[in-house]
């Protein structure tokens, strides 16, 4: 039994395709029937075309087409096989900047870079600007190691092997040949860092207060201490100064100045603010005891080497903490009285301190970002962008000319001036004082002792690594010259025209989408390949090792093999081992069993090439990558002799050859230690590629119209068949009915030829010419006919009609050409009974198919090995080689199941031209022309608008149709229609009358209900009613009124016990369905009105008396209790249950009042302040409320303080399991949100005020830094 298969929509032909099929109509037309022959059909289909020139540029540059012909079937050029020529081009570029990349780094010129191998930007900013701190990077060069040294127990910081990080991590920037270097990650795990994101400043000042603990304890550490101190520790006296002359003074050491920024516009008058006079109004003179008049200031009484300046960027909110975005304008150099303003007693050695770096905060959110820096290099004075591994100068230095402050720059349009980033976004400062000899002198290196192991092993990864990627650009480009070597060889030799073949059945037309696949999946993958390669991570040492293992043992294996030739000898086992592993590894052949390989030569170089050098010149360094890709996956040529040698690539400018002989190898399969073996590159892109199909005709051949459209490509019969088993498609036919037809044999294939091309499709698409032009000419009768409305129509023209004239329903004549096509479509699909699509079902299309055989009986048996599925080879394709109609297989092809003895299956092997069985085939209804003037009496139909046409028009409209109804015009129209159509007219002005007059007699009714609202204790209220049917007939007008409703009380029963369990209106229930309480007199007054209505519409009709609902004071008679609890339960969880809706959560300030008593005001501007509104559902955890509440306000969801409302239930941590369900979270509660009490604030101590070690930040605390 046959199942139904939904059809397809039919796609509509674009206006190309038409136009391709109409040119070929136009030519059938001009034909006689008996001249429309094969040769006519292959004219026809242009399978007469000679060679495509059009892609061409040499042809003619005029006419050059940048796209495939699609009006030439033999044209398949231009389908994507071009876009390999940009893919060489691209290698080659990355072959020479492979050559480049050997040049040395600059060192003078261009500095190095660190990498970033997590979060560290942080800490790669602070080492990139201090190395660039001559004084410092010297200081950590002249540390010395000691054996009295013993490390502390963590998680104290071991002094000494941070010091040597640093003396690694500097020698490697200041020496290394590579632009970039990988050290951040040996200070990180020395310093316990964690891979969060950090404060830049704040690891800055945890380093150094570190090291000055450290370094103490350390025997050679107390010089370095000392050193350390001179370079950035600064001394600032603290003065309180009372009007009565009281003065106190204290001194204190400074590491950094911490300035705030906000409302601050230039780098002075942050100064300004943060070293002028602070008015204490609160403090009490110990002299006078008077509180009032005293002023507090800062300044330096010594000024450092290096000024290191801290914008606070940050502030803290009811939000939490924000970054501020304010430009700040900093000079390039600075005045010394800037910092030291009032004792000038030990005054700085220059005048000036010099701007030497910037740090750069890149981000809008103050918990996250990325560090980079701009810095002066103190050798060459060029500004420098360091971000992570990328180092590059900048032209414009940053910062201005000269200091400047709010006063000067009131001209200045800052609505609309565009600030530079710099200005935006830094974050750090760094002033050298202007005392130092220009340019500085290099710092001395560490003795050898302590660079040797770095120095040696920075030159060993450079030459290896620098002639590594060489070698792999070169083996990258050979195989992709290669590859693309062998398509092209193969899309020539699929090529043929009318000059080429010999006869039809060397003609295979193969779905154009198929080769477009084809070439496409084949650019996925060398293009993809390129990809893996540049993505292979350089720092994981294992793999490295692994590589250069290979590769050292596939060197060892060449050379073995190169020599045993030279010798005569054969290899030994494990050179020939090691070898065959380089070969499985580079190119991934599909090895199924072990094998013995043969004597193979390159398929992909043509024999002329292969001679070209004396047979006495070896190679001295064997091209591993030419012996790997002998058995490339898509050979395309014929194999030359054993004698022959074969080219390599080109190395070192010389073109070096191999011998084709080489000994055998033994197979690696079930060889321990083997890595499981790879792919050919062929069956890659075979599991890539997609199902493509061809349409059948309904008689079981090719149709014309897939070469006309252009989806099917004309080419040559044996390459065909060799392109479609090496890429592992098989063949499908299946009907239109959905019956499916699988090959006999794993080695079937399905191909059509140019023999198989329809003759009666041709012949039927001549009668379509035909046809269409004599329906045009119909058409246009017809239109003449509607627009003699006047003369023809029934009811506009009462005049009597000739004798013999019939009538024509108006709508039959505004459908006669579709019905015509439609009619003319249903006598076509009778006759096509064989209707289907070809399917080439991809690799993974077979996978997913239960009815083929197993997919591994696909795989190719290797040159040796008969396959168990091969079949003898048909005499018939033996015949066709023995005539040259088929062209000598590929060498590989050959090696898989000999391709030269398998025919493919034709439309004359296969049965698909069997009859199909038409019982599972649904064929369209016939259509009976003009059947609209038949009623359903038999008679004529009264309603239908008619035209009259004389006897011959109807002739020529009946002869498109198998069945007409003929209405002579003196026929009378049906007198039953007539009949009722004018009782329903009756009918209907009858019930509008009634509908009105009934609704002002019950209109006094329905407002006296409206009044008495929802009051149930009202003494007369005795009825219920269901509330949907008041507000229906409170809705009725006169445009509803021949359909009124009905008193249906059946939505207040109770399926269960059939009693009421609805109850009154609440404010639960207002949108649901309840009972509305009615007098008896209301009661009787709705039922009568409603009941004469309905026996107003039909007569004849019983009325159904409504279930009475009763009620006694004020309750509800028989009410279902349990069905009602039931009720009033799921009613108030609905309120809870919804879907992605918003849950509104404020957040407020306990210690504002005026925040807290606005929290839950009815001021529309107190509730909507500071209020989150988040999308959750029902069945989300409290947990995920507090996670996306954390995005928001940065507060963690373990210590979030959330309240239903003020002061009432708190949502805790034993809450955040739960459902927001379960809690009975409504959604939508704008007007009462949750509570969130704000924990962070703005800090009431002076933060310029701290001395000593500051407390560790939370990033810092489980590190050494805080120790």
């Amino acid at each position: 039994m046959t199942k139904d298969v939904e059809k397809k929509p039919k796609e509509r032909p674009n206006t190309r395709k038409l136009a391709f099929r109409k040119e070929a109509i136009d030519v059938l037309i001009d034909l006689e029937e008996n001249e429309v022959t094969f040769q006519k059909a292959m004219e026809v289909a242009k399978l007469d075309c000679t060679r495509c020139k059009l892609h061409e540029t040499s042809h003619n540059p005029k006419v050059f087409r940048p796209s495939n012909c699609r009006d030439n079937p033999f044209c398949i050029s231009r389908l994507g096989l071009e876009k390999f020529d940009k893919l060489i081009a691209l290698e080659q570029e990355t072959k020479e900047e492979a050559k480049k990349d050997q040049k040395r780094r600059d060192l003078n010129e261009q500095p190095a870079g660190l990498i970033n191998g997590g979060n560290f930007c942080y800490v790669n900013s602070f080492l990139q600007v201090w190395f660039n701190v001559p004084e410092f990077r010297q200081l950590v060069y002249d540390f010395r190691t000691s054996p009295d040294f013993e490390p502390p127990p963590a998680p104290r910081m071991d002094v000494q092997a941070t010091m040597l990080a640093l003396q690694d991590i500097f020698y490697t920037l200041q020496t290394t040949p590579f632009n970039d270097a990988d050290k951040t990650s040996g200070l990180g795990k020395l310093l316990r860092l964690n891979t969060e994101q950090q404060d830049s400043q704040e690891f800055g000042l945890k380093f150094f207060n570190a090291l000055e603990r450290c370094l103490p304890d350390h025997p050679n550490g107390q010089e370095s201490m000392r050193r350390l101190g001179e370079i950035f520790t600064g001394e600032i006296c603290t003065r309180i100064v009372c009007k009565c002359g009281q003065k106190s003074e204290r001194g204190e050491t400074a590491i950094s100045l911490l300035l705030n920024i906000e409302n601050r516009s230039t780098l002075l008058d942050a100064l300004d603010a943060h070293f002028g006079e602070e008015q204490l109004d609160d403090y009490k003179c110990s002299k006078c005891n008077k509180t009032g008049g005293t002023t507090k200031q800062s300044d330096y009484v010594k000024l450092p080497p290096v000024v290191v300046i801290q914008l606070n960027r940050y502030k803290y909110t009811a939000k939490g903490r924000q970054k501020l975005k304010t430009p700040i304008a900093y000079p390039r150099e600075i005045p010394a009285r800037a910092f030291q303003r009032i004792d000038q007693s030990n005054p700085p050695p220059a005048e000036f301190y010099d701007l030497f770096a910037v740090t750069i905060h890149e981000g809008n959110n103050a918990e996250c970002g990325h560090y980079y820096d701009l810095i002066k290099s103190p050798y060459s004075q060029k500004w420098y962008r360091y971000n992570d591994e990328t180092v590059e100068a900048i032209a414009k230095a940053p910062g201005t000319d000269k200091p400047t402050t709010a006063k000067n720059e009131k001209s200045r349009k800052k609505e609309k001036e565009k600030y530079p980033t710099d200005q935006k976004a830094c974050y750090g400062l760094l002033y050298r004082r202007r005392d130092a000899i220009l340019p500085l002198p290099h710092p001395i290196l560490p003795p050898e002792e302590y660079i040797a192991a770095s120095k040696a092993d920075i030159e060993e990864h450079f030459e290896g690594l620098t002639k590594k990627k060489i070698e792999k650009s070169e083996k990258r480009l050979y195989d992709l010259e290669r590859r693309i070597h062998k398509l092209r060889t193969t899309f020539s030799k699929l090529e043929t025209h009318v000059d080429k073949y010999g006869s039809a059945s060397d003609i295979v037309l193969l779905p154009v989408s198929m080769l477009y696949d084809i070439l496409a999946q084949e650019y996925v993958v060398a293009k993809g390949e390129k990809k893996k390669d540049k993505k292979e991570p350089e720092n994981v040492e294992e793999k490295k090792n692994t590589e250069e293992e290979d590769l050292a043992a596939a060197i060892a294996a060449s050379e073995a093999d190169q020599l045993a030739l030279l010798t005569g000898q054969a290899s030994t086992s494990a050179a020939s081992e090691a070898m065959e592993t380089e070969d499985n590894d580079e190119l991934g052949d599909d090895r199924e069993t072990p094998y013995e390989e043969q004597d193979v030569v390159d398929p992909a170089v043509e024999t002329e090439d292969l001679v070209e050098s004396p047979s006495n010149t070896p190679t001295k360094e064997i091209d591993i990558l030419a012996i790997a890709m002998e058995e490339s996956a898509l050979p395309t040529v014929d194999a030359p002799s054993q004698e022959q040698k074969k080219r390599t690539r080109p190395q070192n400018g010389d073109v070096k050859y191999v011998f084709n002989s080489r000994s055998p190898r033994k197979s690696t399969v079930g060889t321990p230690g083997h890595s499981p073996q790879k792919q050919p590159l062929s069956s890659r892109v075979a599991a890539l590629l997609s199902t493509h199909e061809i349409a059948v005709c309904g008689h079981g051949k090719l149709s014309i119209d897939s070469i006309l459209y252009g989806d099917v490509k004309a080419v040559a019969r044996g390459p065909a068949i060799s392109l479609l088993k090496e890429y592992d498609f098989r063949t499908k036919h299946e009907y239109e009915n959905g019956d499916k037809v699988y090959p006999n044999t794993d080695k079937d294939i399905q191909v059509f030829t140019a023999e198989d091309i329809c003759m009666e499709c041709i012949r039927e698409m001549r009668d379509e010419g035909v046809f269409n032009n004599q329906l045009e000419d119909d058409d246009r009768m017809v239109r003449k006919i509607l627009k003699e409305e006047k003369q023809r129509c029934s009811v506009k023209c009462a005049a009597k009609r000739p004798e013999g004239n019939i009538y024509v329903a108006k709508f039959a004549l505004s459908n006669f050409k579709k019905s015509a096509i439609a009619v003319r479509e249903n006598r076509l699909a009778g006759l096509h009974t064989k209707k289907g699509i070809l399917y080439y079902d991809s690799l993974e299309t077979q996978k997913k198919d239960a009815n083929y055989q197993t997919v591994s009986n696909l795989k190719r048996a290797r040159k040796g090995q008969a396959s168990k599925f091969a079949p003898e080879t048909p005499a018939k394709m033996q015949k066709l080689d023995e005539e040259g109609l088929v062209e000598q297989m590929p060498n590989e092809f050959e090696d898989d199941d000999n391709m030269s003895g398998i025919e493919p299956t034709t439309s004359e092997q296969n049965d698909l031209t069997k009859p199909v069985d038409s019982e599972g085939v649904k064929h369209p209804e016939n259509i009976e022309f003009n059947s609209e003037l038949r009623c359903s009496h038999g008679g004529v139909n009264f309603s239908q608008f008619r035209h009259s046409v004389s006897a011959e028009e109807w002739a020529q409209l009946k002869r498109y149709f198998d069945k007409c109804y003929e209405v002579k015009c003196s026929t009378a129209v049906c007198d039953l229609c007539r009949q009722q159509e004018a009782e329903a007219q009756t009918g209907s002005d009858n019930m509008r009358v009634a509908v009105r007059e009934m609704r002002k007699r019950i209109n006094d009714t329905l407002k006296n209900i409206e009044a008495r609202g929802e009051e149930k204790n009202d003494e007369g209220v005795e009825y219920g009613i269901c509330s949907t049917f008041i507000d229906k007939l409170k809705k009725l007008t006169n445009r509803q009124s021949t359909n009124p409703p009905t008193i249906c009380q059946e939505c207040l029963m109770c399926n269960r016990h059939s009693k009421p369990y609805k109850g009154f209106a609440n404010e639960d229930n207002q949108k649901d369905a309840h009972i509305v309480g009615l007098t008896s007199d209301e009661w009787e007054t709705i039922v009568n009105e409603i009941r004469n209505l309905e026996i107003t519409g039909d007569g004849q009709a019983i009325p159904v008396e409504p279930k009475p609902v009763r009620i006694e004071n004020g309750r509800i008679v028989d009410l279902c209790e349990p069905c009602h609890e039931q009720h009033i339960k799921f009613t108030e969880e609905q309120k809870y249950m919804f879907e992605n809706e918003n849950i509104y959560v404020k957040l407020i300030n306990p210690n504002d009042e005026e925040d807290v008593s606005k929290s839950n005001g009815k001021s529309r501007r107190g509730r909507s302040k500071n209020v989150y509104a988040i999308k959750l559902s029902s069945s989300n955890k409290l947990l995920e409320l507090k996670v996306q509440l954390y995005d928001k306000t940065h507060q963690l969801p373990n210590d979030q303080l959330l309240y239903r409302t003020v002061g009432g239930e708190q949502f805790d941590v034993s809450n955040n399991t739960k459902t927001l369900f379960d809690l009975r979270l409504a959604p939508n509660n704008s007007d009462n949100p949750l509570i969130l009490i704000a924990q962070q604030f703005s800090p009431s101590s002076n933060q310029s005020e701290e001395t000593g070690d500051r407390a560790p930040e939370r990033g810092f605390v489980d590190t050494a830094l805080a120790h």
